[in-house]
């Protein structure tokens, strides 16, 4: 095909070296700053510089976000290049017969409008949401304690409003009504927030007891975790991360994150990043989620409660889970980076409900997903995503969603999952099961029952996989690790 104008092979070639620069100088940025933050120099000259990255990293993240702002840029004219060349080469050849007709033309041209300007809307619709969900919050936090506590109320019977919307819209779409788990969930949400609308409109403001409140995100920066074995600490006194060289490894980093609420920087709960870095490979992140480390439904700063499991068990994104992605932001882990998500219980339910959310994965690149005693199976993850959930038998957590079982207005039941995880159902470990066989559920049983069976089965094919490949190694110099606060803002 004869071309006209711009070189389209070196405009490719720009446009790819534009998005690796852009990729390298935002993994350099998310590598750097827990290395400095960390770094054991004391005295003002210490705290100045470190304040001083802040700024530094502000302008390196620009660059690279300018730099793939130019590559989608030269992308896009090597694309109307190429249209161009195909336009000039159709109105010089000889005209072909039996090509569409004029009135086939002119639909194709009214669907392609029509997608662009569908695609229009909903950039206009999410800008305009956007500006007023943060007009709204900013009014909020500006206001006096009696009028900020009326408009939060109402700001959370908005949210649970739409919630319920959104399940009955999901239902006239796909044409199967919401699971039992979703109706109790949103429902038990929906009236706890008009409980707190009364409560605050009644004290005129004055009292707001944030009843399965679950506010909104807020993600501390990375801290630097070591290395090693995890049944030490880091200089830091954090558990160490262990070397991801198993499944049962990946686990273990999970558990480890338990030990962090409580600890400087993280006085929440934490979520653990760990970089596989191998030679001629691009940065593999892995993502571990503890699950409930906190019990009490009154909105507090902890999102991984009461409220954030009944917030994913109603088939929405929690506080938690919306912090866990702005934990991964500041991280600085570049789009196209392959991801893993792992979870633990409530963590796993995060992972789950991030993995099928096309918002999130618009922006990372999830490749797998691994979940220990979760309740997955109402969650639809894109079959693209390689799942493995891990359950033992007489672990209860794990059925809390009924099998994803669902009530249709005829009054029969039905139940199936929404995924194509691999379920691996393993025996109960050798303790005493304590009530309903909590006892099972607990992390660090799992890590035990996984490194027994990992050496063959579904968990070995798993872990060969390809995609899996890229987040196990055995050389502890591959692999660093950060941990960032998550938490919830009211």
């Amino acid at each position: 095909m004869a071309l006209y104008g711009m070189d389209v092979e070196s405009g490719r070639r720009l446009s790819e070296e534009f998005a690796r620069t852009s990729d390298r100088l935002l993994a350099l940025s998310g590598s750097l700053t827990p290395l400095i933050t960390g770094a054991p120099w004391k005295g003002d000259d210490g705290k100045r510089f470190t304040e001083e990255w802040v700024g530094y990293r502000r302008q390196l993240l620009g660059t690279a976000h300018a730099l793939a702002a130019a590559s989608n840029a030269v992308k896009q004219n090597v694309e109307e290049q190429v249209a161009a060349s195909r336009r000039l080469e159709a109105s010089a050849a000889p005209q072909a017969t039996g090509g569409p007709s004029i009135f086939d033309q002119l639909i194709e041209s009214g669907a392609d409008a029509a997608e662009d300007l569908w695609d229009t809307a909903g950039e206009v619709t999410d800008a305009v949401g956007d500006t007023v969900s943060n007009t709204w919050h900013y009014v909020q936090d500006i206001a006096p304690l009696p009028i900020r506590n009326i408009l939060d109320a109402q700001g959370n019977v908005f949210s649970q409003t739409g919630n319920v919307a959104e399940m009955g819209w999901r239902w006239l779409t796909s044409g199967e009504p919401p699971s039992i788990t979703e109706l109790v969930s949103n429902s038990v949400l929906l009236a706890a927030s008009f409980e707190n609308l009364k409560q605050a409109t009644f004290t005129l403001g004055f009292s707001n007891p944030h009843l399965f409140d679950d506010g909104r995100p807020v993600a501390g920066d990375p801290l630097p975790v070591g290395v090693g074995n995890p049944e030490d600490t880091d200089d830091n006194g954090r558990t160490q991360t262990p070397v991801p060289s198993t499944i049962s490894a990946i686990l273990s980093t999970t558990d480890a994150a338990y030990s962090d609420p409580g600890m400087p920087g993280t006085p929440d709960t934490g979520v653990r990043i760990t970089t596989v870095e191998k030679p001629g490979q691009p940065p593999a992140y892995i993502i571990s989620i503890p699950g409930t480390t906190r019990w009490e439904p009154d909105g507090a700063a902890n999102p991984t409660d009461l409220t954030g499991n009944l917030e994913l068990a109603g088939g929405n994104l929690s506080t938690a889970a919306e912090a866990v992605r702005l934990a991964m932001e500041q991280a600085g882990i570049p789009e196209g980076a392959p991801v893993m998500l792992s979870g633990h219980s409530q963590g796993g339910m995060i992972a789950a409900a991030l993995a099928s959310d096309s918002g999130f994965t618009d922006r990372f690149n999830v490749t797998n997903v691994v979940t220990f005693g979760s309740p997955v199976d109402s969650t639809p993850i894109p079959p693209s995503i390689d799942v493995l959930a891990l359950q033992h038998d007489g672990d209860p957590v794990p059925q809390v969603d009924l099998g994803d079982a669902t009530a249709w207005p005829d009054g029969t039941i039905s139940a199936s999952q929404d995924n194509g995880a691999t379920i691996v159902t393993m025996p109960n470990p050798d303790v005493d099961p304590g009530f309903a066989g909590i006892e099972y559920h607990h992390a660090n049983r799992y890590v035990d029952s996984v490194s027994q069976q990992e050496a063959g089965g579904p968990i070995a094919q798993y872990s060969q996989q390809q995609s899996t490949q890229r987040f196990l190694t055995s050389d502890a110099s591959q692999v660093t690790s950060t941990v960032s606060n998550i938490s919830r803002k009211q």
